[in-house]
């Protein structure tokens, strides 16, 4: 948690930093077919999700947002899908985190796994209900070749499915990185 207020010209090279890896290793596992779920399984979240331990929540959300942007046009070759879900969520989603983790561990004094688990429970569920609201609203206005996301139900269940299976693993990377970090002394 050292080191969450950084000077302005530190935290857009964080952000830069974070939203590069996030772009690079989202692209890595963006074409592994999900079925009709059409939602990218993504264990890259443990880069934001390291964002949101070390860092404050705008920086968590905003290196997450890029870093998504980026990706998710590289990938559909348009910002149309991600503008109004992937965006939104991975912002909120990982500020969220970033927020919960900080309370949990400077106002409760809670172990710092348990908190990574809650902390991203709380923020993969944000950002779930975005993605499927956003590709909803999307199946049902401007892309019609969304059609199974038109029902509302099947959005929500598809999110949940794609961002929470990747989940266990990412939690499994942040806490050897997280390790890595405290041995060498850059963590508490």
């Amino acid at each position: 948690m050292e080191g969450r207020e950084l000077p302005l010209s530190r935290a857009v090279t964080v952000v830069a930093l974070f939203a590069a890896l996030y772009c690079v290793f989202s692209l890595a596992t963006a074409y592994i077919p999900t079925g009709p779920f059409f939602i990218q399984f993504r264990p890259a979240i443990a880069i934001p999700m390291i964002a949101a331990l070390l860092y404050p929540p705008l920086i968590a959300g905003l290196s997450a947002a890029i870093g998504t942007f980026i990706a998710s046009i590289i990938r559909y070759g348009s910002p149309l899908l991600t503008i109004f879900s992937g965006t939104p969520a991975n912002f909120l989603g990982f500020y969220v985190m970033s927020l919960v983790y900080y309370m949990l561990r400077k106002r409760r004094g809670v172990n710092w796994i348990l908190a990574l688990i809650i902390s991203s429970l709380i923020g993969l569920f944000i950002g779930s209900i975005i993605i499927a609201v956003g590709l909803w609203f999307l199946a049902l206005t401007l892309v019609p070749e969304l059609a199974s996301f038109k029902s509302l139900d099947f959005a929500i269940q598809a999110s949940l499915i794609l961002v929470y299976a990747p989940a266990p693993i990412a939690i499994i990377i942040v806490i050897g990185v997280i390790k890595v970090l405290m041995k060498m002394g850059y963590m508490e």
